[in-house]
């Protein structure tokens, strides 16, 4: 029987999931470079107009730019350094344990879950309800289907891994829901817990016992 846990880059909404073995890495995609870039640069442009206009600018016009740039650049600069190398969800086989981060504005910055694998009853693959989405390069709105990753832990809380989105389209369904197993495979053979599939995809409820 093939592992689930072969080295591989699963993309999912927003996420990467990263497998290897004895460990499987949640981290924000490299789109989410942008916005903090975006951030980063309006505080450094902010901090350079006070330096090099300090002796013309007038007072208030001073505070005007240095309280954004006070606020925006640390921030930007916290949430571009999270986006390179931070993870939202970290299990790993070796500490028989997975961290759940719980960041604020996507910062990397809050309280952390720690979840011990003792504690999660099992894995599983549910259906999200989207409905209907405007997209700007669509002519009309496009029905969207996405499957969620979910860790179920013994207490009955839900911890949310990971989403697939994907047009309702045979193929890109196909392809999604594909990515979403792969991921749910891999992270039920990791922890040793029960996957329990609850798609539309699947006729019925299938609980697979990874080993």
């Amino acid at each position: 029987m093939t592992s689930a846990l072969q080295a591989r880059d699963i993309p999912l909404d927003r996420r990467i999931c990263s497998i290897r073995p004895g460990r499987i890495d949640i981290r924000p995609s490299r789109g989410a470079l942008l916005g903090p870039f975006l951030g980063l640069l309006t505080g450094l442009s902010f901090l350079g107009a006070i330096v090099f206009f300090l002796d013309d600018l007038p007072a208030l016009a001073l505070v005007a730019l240095l309280i954004p740039a006070l606020l925006i650049t640390p921030l930007s600069t916290m949430a571009f350094v999270y986006s390179i190398a931070g993870s939202n969800v970290l299990i790993e086989r070796q500490k028989q344990s997975g961290r759940f981060q719980q960041g604020v504005f996507g910062l990397g910055l809050g309280t952390q879950e720690l979840v011990p694998f003792w504690k999660i009853d099992h894995i599983a693959l549910e259906d999200c309800d989207l409905g209907e989405v405007e997209l700007r390069s669509a002519p009309a709105p496009v029905e969207l289907v996405a499957w969620e990753v979910v860790l179920v832990k013994t207490s009955g809380k839900r911890l949310s891994v990971g989403q697939v989105i994907v047009a309702q389209v045979e193929e890109l369904m196909d392809e999604g829901f594909s990515r979403a197993m792969a991921v749910a495979e891999a992270l039920a053979e990791l922890v040793e817990k029960p996957l329990r599939i609850t798609a539309a995809t699947e006729e019925s409820e299938v609980s697979l016992v990874q080993r």
